[in-house]
Formats: C-alpha cells, sequence, structure tokens
C-alpha cells in the first residue's frame, strides 16, 4: 500500500475538530484584513486603499531632498503623530485650545461651526506653509532670531493667523518664525516640558537648524523602529502562517502542491523583510516590498480557502461556499457605503489642503 494513502488527513477528524479548525481560519483571515486596515492609516496616502510604490519608498527609504522638518509639516495627517510619522496636525487638532479656537470664532463672527473650522485651518495652515517657506530659503539664523520672515508671491496671500504675521512698511508680510515655532512646537518640544518630545527642544535657532537641513542617510523608517517591526512580524506573524500551513499539509491535494503553497507566505515574509531593509539603502527596493506582500497575502488566503474546502466533504463545501458569497456580498456593501466614501473625503481633504 502506498505511504500516502496511510498519512493523516484533516478530514479523517471528528466535526467538532474540524469547525474548530474552521473557525481559526476564519479568525486568521479577518485578523489579516484588520492588518490592511491598520496598513491603509500607518502607510497609505489619502485616497489611496492601501501604499502603493511611492507609499513604500517614503516609508522605508524616506522622501530624497527634505529636511526631517519638511518631512514632518509636509506628511499627511492620517499618519501616527510621532517623529516618524507627521507633524502636521500640530496647527490642528493637536493644539492647544483648537476646540475652543473653533467655537470663539463662530460666536466672534457669527458664523456656523464648520464654517470656523474651515476658516481656522486655512490661517493655520497659512503658519505651517510659512515655515516651509522658511525651511526652502536656507532656514535664515537672522529672520529667526528677528522673528520676521517675509512673505513673498503666494505664500503672502495666503490667509496666516494674524498674531504671527507683521505687514512691512513697504507692505511685505513677514511671518514670525519664532513665534509659531514656540506657539506650535515648543509648548512640547522644551526642557522640562515632560514626555519624549523634550527631548528634542526646539526653542533655539540652533536646536531647531539641525532638522533644517537635508538628511542624505538612506533611511525614512528608523533603524531602531525596523528592527521593532522585524521582530513583531517574523516572530508572531511566522507563527500564523506556520501553523495555517501546517494545515494545509494535512489536505488530500497532490504532494506537489502542498509542497509549493505550503511554506509560500513564509518564505514570502522572509523574502519581504529582507526587503525592508535593502530598502532602506536603495528605494528601488520598494517594488519589491509590494510584489512579495502580495505574494504573503495570496499564500494565506490560499492556506485558508483550499483547507477549509477540502476538509468537509459535499454539503460543507456548499455552505463554505455560501458563506464566502455572503462575504462577498458584504464586503461589496461595505465598500460601497463606507470604505469608497472615505477614500472620497480623504482626497477631498487633501485637495482642500493643496
Amino acid at each position: 500500500m502506498p505511504l500516502d494513502s496511510k498519512r493523516f488527513v484533516l478530514r479523517s477528524l471528528s466535526m467538532p475538530a474540524r469547525l474548530a479548525i474552521a473557525s481559526f481560519l476564519f479568525s486568521v483571515g479577518i485578523g489579516y484584513l484588520a492588518a490592511l486596515v491598520h496598513m491603509h492609516f500607518q502607510h497609505a496616502s489619502p485616497g489611496n486603499l492601501l501604499p502603493d510604490l511611492k507609499d513604500t519608498q517614503n516609508a522605508f527609504h524616506g522622501r530624497n531632498g527634505m529636511t526631517q522638518l519638511e518631512r514632518l509639516l509636509t506628511a499627511d495627517e492620517w499618519k501616527p503623530f510621532n517623529g516618524s510619522g507627521t507633524m502636521r496636525n500640530t496647527f490642528t487638532v493637536r493644539s492647544a485650545g483648537w476646540k475652543g479656537a473653533i467655537s470663539r470664532r463662530a460666536r466672534e463672527k457669527k458664523i456656523s461651526l464648520r464654517q470656523a473650522e474651515s476658516q481656522l485651518r486655512s490661517e493655520r495652515d497659512g503658519e505651517r506653509l510659512a515655515l516651509l517657506a522658511w525651511i526652502g530659503a536656507g532656514a535664515s539664523k537672522e529672520a529667526f532670531e528677528a522673528d520676521a520672515f517675509p512673505l513673498l508671491s503666494e505664500q503672502g496671500h495666503h490667509p496666516i493667523t494674524a498674531e504671527f504675521v507683521d505687514i512691512n512698511s513697504d507692505g511685505t508680510p513677514h511671518a514670525k518664525i519664532a513665534s509659531i515655532f514656540a506657539a506650535r512646537c515648543a509648548r512640547c518640544h522644551q526642557q522640562g516640558a515632560g514626555g519624549p518630545a523634550a527631548q528634542i527642544p526646539l526653542e533655539t535657532w540652533e536646536e531647531v537648524h539641525a532638522y533644517c537641513e537635508v538628511d542624505t542617510r538612506a533611511g525614512g523608517m528608523s533603524v531602531q523602529k525596523l528592527a521593532q517591526s522585524t521582530h513583531v512580524h517574523l516572530l508572531s506573524l511566522s507563527v500564523l502562517y506556520g501553523l495555517t500551513g501546517l494545515l494545509f499539509t494535512f489536505t488530500t491535494y497532490p504532494g506537489w502542491v502542498r509542497g509549493v503553497l505550503a511554506p509560500l507566505p513564509l518564505l514570502a515574509q522572509l523574502a519581504e523583510i529582507s526587503c525592508w531593509w535593502l530598502a532602506r539603502m536603495d528605494p528601488s527596493f520598494g517594488a519589491a516590498i509590494v510584489v512579495l506582500g502580495g505574494a504573503v497575502a495570496i499564500g494565506l488566503l490560499l492556506h485558508i480557502a483550499l483547507t477549509l474546502l477540502n476538509m468537509f466533504g459535499r454539503a460543507g463545501r456548499v455552505l463554505l461556499l455560501c458563506a464566502v458569497l455572503g462575504a462577498g456580498v458584504g464586503g461589496y456593501v461595505l465598500k460601497e457605503g463606507i470604505v469608497n466614501p472615505y477614500l472620497e473625503r480623504e482626497r477631498l481633504n487633501l485637495t482642500l489642503d493643496d
């Protein structure tokens, strides 16, 4: 008798055992979908469902030709509020008394809260653009210490908070760069403020200028964060992919199919994580990250779908297919009713910011 006819297969388990395995596989699939949602908020540009090639390159290699302050002040507000994500919303929702300022503006101008917020956002964005203009012009020490940086061309016509702009005798508006840093940044970035931000003071020109030089080092993501992500993925996800792959080996598919698909997510993940580190030095590896990430997702999907279909008889397969069909319909309704409108709002907000 061939050895393969004696081997254990999942179909020989009792129904309770197979239902437990099916529940586990469904849970892994839902957990992976949650990870994709997290990936959207972590790295995807506004309006993108998942990170594209440019987002991937920016995440691991960084934005070439930009200073660290420029990167933080131009990054999307939906990024994490930290030194690796964004500081853009320190001018709005992360600023002190933001909601109170909206309410006061609405009362003073006798307008709605939505209109008041729109006006404030425009003025606060003027502050941000003034900082970017100052950095782009060389981050002058004289302009910082004099608290007066001339705003030229279109920037001079953009609304800006009145307390942070002076009009010179020749009619040229001057932004109070030091005052903007003091109000929006130094509140947390000062010695004695407490928390991690206090370790990066931004009170003097010397302290600010350290982050106004173009970072020529390869790597948008810090080595510390990259090492942490590598550790989490290789330990936690490898266990899941190993279990789903092991379960797949106990199906009745041909040996070569099991031999190819069982280790696929694990091998693709190893190659993908290797490209994370390579992309930190060379952005061209970003394309490999996108492809290998897709291979991980496809491999896991095949583990779950094929194992579920193989565990049950014809009636069980029909029920599983109905469940998959129902999930597909539910996913379509969710996409059309919630996901697409949300992405459209992100695109609209990005357009308004620009």
